[in-house]
């Protein structure tokens, strides 16, 4: 580690004659002498005399000095002021990691810090000062040593101002832990006759692995506000004033928990009817800002068909959950392996379960709400007929069929139903060794079929004078030689540009903001990119012609046939017998 005043020296001598400076030009300054602490930092005490008050602080050097700024602090902890980072911490001063230059010193701090403890000093007994804080701290910054937390959805913020003034519920309160903090969210709430209400907001995928503790919820009177801190005996006499009735107790509560919603917002407290200690919860609540384009809120009506749930499936079944598509139909057979954590969503919490099941619980976990079908089914391969038509037929129903498995024969017969009913598909491939990948769709009427469009796509890479790197074999077969294989990021960025372009696609974006509807999207120079993400479009030409009608006699004899069908039925269905 380089010690900045053992290799600047000129720049401590620079520190101290500032500092000097400081002290001949202001009386009260006191300095004390430059030493390192414990771990090697420079540090000076120093005496602030202002308003009345000696404060005995110490000026500290970072090891990143000066390219970050020096630290004040009480010599012996103490809360100096309201902008101060902790009680006993280092003061919130003009200048900080945000706009600190190189050229500032440690003077400077320490008029910051005199200006500082100046404005804010109680004076002749009136009330003290304020100073404007140049910053304000983030959330984060806020819960950093928060370690018990009550998260507050949008959704149950809403149900909670929608219940009568003064009414009480039991609640179940989902709790997770996460290291050494731990987040406690109301996700059902019970009324004294049964009536009950589940926040759609929460995932029920953590029901069944995480605890459930019991709560009282309480709706407090209009225009009656919560105490923002109270020991036991206050906390019930509280109660008994404002005419608290607690529901008839469900048999669920673990802990003594009082959640009470006022005009201010949600307080959960915990305390025990045998102690006078109460403990208060720190509100993380909701902000109900959407983070999501306009255009995305029809996607909740939206159903796409997903075949595939391996590195790149995966992927994009959780990015088009997260944007808001309300019915996901998964298909897959596979099983996860340790070997594909390097590259699917997925990780060892479902380690040994299909895929399928795995993505449909993490989407449900990332966007609470959305409806998962599954279907733990190989298409085009050894399958009941029965079982693949169900499917199939399943996946007719889609807005947007996805082919994510880079299997020639599933496309074929991808290929064949979207053709049927009529409806778009994208597809996908990852090409080997992470040099790009493809991306391309197939809209009924706008565009070729799919196997035309593939036709067209592979006579475009002939023309380039190379096939596409395509592996020789898949990574599972066996073998001396080691295939070509692409990483994660890779994976990645194919995946995203393929969820890219179904959500044009179901939002309906016009003009598209794909132009074309075949990419080659390079990621590396080789095969027929120059640079990284260079992008081929492949012009796909328009839909071929439609098909000419059937004849006036076919037509005929296949009605006659529906008919003499239904007589026969309706037959049957009269057989007494």
């Amino acid at each position: 580690m380089t010690i900045w005043y053992l290799s600047a020296p000129y720049r401590l001598a620079e520190e101290h004659e500032t500092l000097l400076a400081l002290k001949s030009r202001e009386s009260w300054l006191e300095l004390g002498a430059l030493r390192p602490d414990e771990n090697g930092r420079l540090c000076i005490d120093v005496e602030i005399a202002t308003a009345g008050r000696s404060y005995a602080a110490r000026l500290r050097y970072p090891h990143t000095f000066p390219f970050s700024p020096p630290s004040v602090v009480p010599k012996t902890p103490e809360a100096w002021s309201g902008h101060q980072y902790g009680s006993g911490g280092e003061l919130c001063l003009e200048w900080g990691a945000d706009n600190w230059t190189p050229e500032l010193t440690g003077a400077h701090m320490i008029e910051s810090a005199e200006r500082l403890l100046s404005g804010e000093a109680t004076i002749e007994g009136e009330r003290p000062g304020r100073v404007p804080s140049r910053h304000d701290t983030t959330l984060g910054q806020d819960l950093r040593f928060k370690s018990f937390r009550l998260v507050v959805t949008e959704t149950f913020a809403a149900h909670m101002r929608s219940l009568a003034p003064g009414s009480t519920r039991n609640a179940k309160l989902l709790w997770t832990d996460n290291d050494k903090q731990h987040a406690l969210a109301p996700v059902h709430l019970t009324t004294a006759d049964g009536e009950q209400w589940t926040d759609p907001s929460t995932p029920q995928a953590l029901w069944a692995n995480n605890t459930l503790y019991g709560a009282k919820v309480w709706r407090l009177p209009d225009g009656v506000v919560a105490p923002p801190s109270a020991d036991g005996p206050e906390l019930r006499a509280f109660m008994a004033a404002h005419g608290y009735c607690a529901p008839p107790d469900d048999g669920q509560l673990a802990l003594d928990l009082l959640l009470t919603w006022d005009d201010a917002g949600a307080r959960l407290r915990m305390f025990s009817k045998d102690s006078d200690d109460v403990y208060d919860f720190t509100v993380v609540a909701a902000r109900p800002a959407s983070r999501l384009p306009r255009g995305y809120s029809d996607l909740a009506d939206k159903t796409v068909g997903l075949v595939g749930c391996g590195s790149a499936g995966s992927k994009i079944a959780v990015s088009l959950a997260r944007a808001g598509a309300g019915h996901l139909i998964l298909v897959d057979d596979d099983i996860l392996l340790p070997e594909n954590l390097v590259r699917n969503d997925l990780d060892w919490t479902v380690m040994g379960e299909h895929k399928v099941r795995g993505v449909a619980r993490r989407a449900d976990l990332a966007a609470p709400g959305v409806r998962i079908d599954t279907h733990i089914k190989r298409l085009a391969a050894q399958e009941a007929s029965g079982v693949a038509d169900g499917v199939l037929h399943s996946l007719q129903q889609c807005d947007l069929i996805i082919d994510a498995t880079a299997e020639p024969a599933v496309f074929n017969l991808l290929a064949g139903v979207v053709s049927a009913a009529r409806k778009p598909l994208i597809w996908l491939e990852v090409f080997a060794g992470g040099i790009g990948g493809l991306v391309a769709r197939s809209r009924p009427g706008l565009d070729p079929s799919p196997q035309t469009a593939r036709a067209k796509i592979e006579a475009w890479c002939a023309s380039s004078g190379a096939k596409p790197p395509r592996a020789d074999r898949p990574y599972e077969a066996n073998g001396e030689a080691e295939p070509m294989i692409a990483d994660d990021a890779d994976v990645t960025v194919i995946a995203a540009h393929a969820a890219r372009m179904a959500l044009d696609l179901l939002t309906e974006t016009s003009p598209s903001a794909f132009p074309q509807s075949a990419y080659m999207i390079g990621l590396r120079e080789g095969w027929l990119f120059t640079q990284p993400f260079d992008t081929r479009a492949i012009d796909l030409g328009q839909p071929e012609a439609a098909a000419a009608s059937p004849s006036a006699e076919a037509s005929a004899a296949g009605a006659a046939l529906l008919v003499q069908m239904i007589k026969e039925l309706q037959g049957e269905a009269a057989d007494p017998s």
